[in-house]
């Protein structure tokens, strides 16, 4: 039976709050709240998704629509269904109240990512009832843990499970919205995002008494380390996804605005600070988190190498943690369609390719071989401040602009799995 397109949407909007309301906040998480909401719906049209839980409460939940050629590679459309805490004084409206006013639906998660998951939601439920056979499998994920690590949910599933999401291609965060530049409008693609490397960095001294101060304690060189890190920049570099980036958007590497020059070199910022343990000791030891960012063609090593020649021999350097930087091609025919669709939809406009400058769970699905594309469209006025929603106060997604996407969206996927939009809708 096919699904009646105003009410497909409603349909939409109605599962987006729903979820919104379920507080999945990390830490602690309890994704297992979204995956059996999730679940109870899909379960509706025949679909049983398999619930992965690597621990109590963390919940990852994996649907499968089979094709009719199993050697085509599947599709799979991803989300996480936890959202980070909230500042609930800073807020003006209940966090997960999933309130509607001005226009747009209020809450945690609308814009990270539960939007998303609903119009993979929906779209399943669309196939499920008509009962047509894609050309390819789709896979249907809905993730724990994205916003701590994804130990327990994307990162967890391709360690121990990966034949439940092993993909050609992923459909996952962070692309598809508008993007006003210069009186004309963009929609960025990602198709790329940088890899992370977050080091300690620790001096060590002499430790003494605090009535006698001296100018080479530990924190006096840390101090020092900090203000040459911050002025001295590091290495710049432009792809060739981002010099396409460029091209498309008119600028020169060496004109390109401030808001792009992330995407056009390796990054560092220091994030934590810790030194002493009592207010009259000078310590003897002090050290600094660096959040590094790393572009494509990037390692760990080269990293450590970039920062010794600014900072010297004598910190000492730590990885504590780190995650390979990703860059899929753009000339296959899944970002063709994904781009054709976004033009369609909003005529004048033109789709590019995109560079993350944060890490999604497109990072971990790499490992399997998958090409993975951020695309969650929402079509924006230029007055919503949409980069600011995500992770921010007062995140809200416009409803006319989630139903712009939701069209964008589903005549994307159809279109590549062998579909066609009236066969499932009316």
């Amino acid at each position: 039976m096919r699904t009646p397109w105003e009410s497909f949407k409603q349909e939409a909007l109605d599962h987006l709050r729903a979820l919104v309301r379920l507080d999945t906040t990390n830490p602690p998480g309890n994704e297992r709240r979204a995956a059996d909401y999730l679940a109870a719906v899909l379960n509706q049209v025949g679909l049983k998704p398999a619930l992965v839980e690597p621990v109590s409460g963390r919940t990852n939940l994996i649907a499968r629509i089979s094709g009719a050629d199993p050697a085509a590679p599947p599709l799979m459309l991803s989300s996480h269904t936890d959202v980070v805490p909230v500042e609930l004084a800073r807020w003006s409206r209940a966090p997960f109240g999933a309130e509607i006013a001005d226009g747009c639906v209020w809450g945690r998660g609308t814009v990270d990512m539960k939007a998303k998951c609903a119009m993979d939601l929906v779209l399943a439920l669309a196939i499920g009832r008509v009962g047509v056979t894609p050309s390819r499998d789709l896979i249907i994920a809905a993730v724990a843990d994205e916003e701590a690590g994804s130990q327990h949910g994307a990162r967890y599933l391709v360690d121990h499970a990966p034949d439940l999401i092993r993909a050609g291609y992923v459909l996952n965060e962070s692309g598809g919205f508008t993007m006003h530049m210069g009186g004309r409008r963009f929609y960025p693609v990602q198709a790329a995002e940088k890899g992370f490397v977050t080091v300690r960095m620790t001096v060590r001294g002499e430790p003494g008494h605090g009535s006698m101060p001296r100018p080479d304690t530990a924190i006096v060189r840390m101090a020092m380390l900090v203000e040459r890190l911050t002025r001295a920049g590091l290495r710049g570099r432009t792809t060739r996804l981002m010099a396409t980036t460029l091209r498309e958007l008119g600028f020169e590497t060496n004109g390109a605005p401030t808001f792009l020059r992330p995407l056009l070199a390796n990054t560092v910022a220091v994030t934590m600070l810790q030194a002493g343990y009592k207010d009259n000791v000078i310590p003897g030891e002090a050290s600094a988190v660096l959040d590094g960012r790393i572009l494509p063609g990037e390692s760990a090593a080269s990293f450590l190498s970039e920062l010794t020649e600014i900072v010297g021999p004598e910190p000492a350097l730590e990885v504590i943690k780190q995650g390979e930087p990703v860059e899929w091609p753009i000339d296959t025919p899944l970002f063709k369609i994904l781009a054709t669709r976004l033009e369609a939809g909003d005529p004048g406009a033109k789709a590019i390719p995109w560079m993350l400058p944060g890490a999604t769970d497109s990072k971990f699905y790499a490992r399997l071989g998958a090409v993975c594309y951020g695309f969650s469209p929402v079509r924006l006025l230029p007055e919503t401040p949409f980069g600011s929603l995500y992770h921010g106060n007062d995140e809200r997604i416009p409803i006319d602009g989630f139903f712009w996407g939701l069209r964008v969206y589903c005549d994307a996927v159809l279109e590549f799995a062998g579909l066609r939009f009236d066969q499932i809708f009316s």
